[in-house]
């Protein structure tokens, strides 16, 4: 008790820390909240089976959650931060000028923009934010679904109109440019332009493979930027998990189970 008035900045002292037990109030009911709510979902996926309270949708919740809490783990823990040949003994050691050394053309296409790429590669501008808190609310909605936009991100809407763009570029390249490509030298670099797009459009498996990673969107972006071939030639795309990306961001690992290919592929 003081008597007359208290010290100075005694007021404000009370008044903040009043301020930081109602902060700490609001925290600790948020995570009995998260932990209530996690507790339940166990019980729906997991629960007796006297409780009659199974549900399909909650073991799919869970599991998803089990690989995101790998993923950030692997975000935060991983020493994976660089890659050079001298690791590969072959390639250190392979002499590209030797003429007897056979040679293969390899054309790889970009994946289009991925659900992850629109968040995060955009920039980081008045529209970061919303875009961020739009795919946290969707994130929540596909949990349900066994489905992420973040893990394994498959593509945007921008990313299958690129996919698709591409599509269109190789029909346009396929025919009525012979003259064309015969007018000019082979070392011009139009003529190989041309050369590549008409090889990836009018290929077939006798003499090509077409690969792709285990991550959806590039499996995506290859079957719609190839469909035509693939609908004609009845090809099919190979699926090389050692063509995954190698990054620590939680979208580079695949939702694609041992030796197959993801239930649900996104999209829109």
């Amino acid at each position: 008790f003081f008597r007359g008035s208290p010290p100075a900045g005694y007021r404000e002292g009370l008044r903040r820390e009043r301020q930081g037990l109602k902060r700490m109030n609001v925290a600790a009911g948020l995570c009995c909240v998260v932990c209530a709510t996690w507790l339940l979902l166990w019980v729906f996926a997991f629960g007796p089976k006297w409780l009659r309270l199974e549900s399909e949708a909650a073991k799919r919740i869970v599991s998803l959650q089990i690989t995101w809490f790998a993923a950030v783990f692997y975000l935060c823990y991983s020493k994976d931060k660089a890659f050079s040949l001298k690791q590969v003994k072959d390639a250190a050691h392979t002499k590209l000028k030797d003429p007897k050394l056979k040679t293969k053309t390899v054309i790889f296409i970009r994946h289009g923009e991925s659900a992850w790429n629109e968040m995060f590669n955009r920039g980081f501008g008045p529209l970061f934010l919303w875009r961020v808190l739009r795919g946290l609310v969707l994130e929540v909605h596909k949990l349900t679904f066994g489905d992420s936009l973040f893990i394994d991100s498959p593509l945007g809407m921008r990313g299958e109109k690129e996919a698709l763009d591409i599509c269109r570029y190789l029909r346009s390249q396929s025919s009525g440019l012979e003259g064309t490509r015969g007018a000019l030298s082979p070392n011009n670099v139009l003529a190989k332009s041309i050369s590549i797009a008409q090889d990836l459009y009018g290929g077939d498996a006798a003499d090509t493979r077409i690969v792709s990673s285990n991550l959806r969107r590039s499996m995506n972006t290859v079957t719609i930027a190839l469909q035509d071939r693939l609908l004609r030639n009845r090809e099919s795309v190979e699926i090389l998990s050692s063509l995954q990306e190698i990054s620590r961001n939680v979208d580079t690992i695949s939702t694609s189970s041992a030796g197959g290919v993801q239930a649900n592929m996104g999209g829109h």
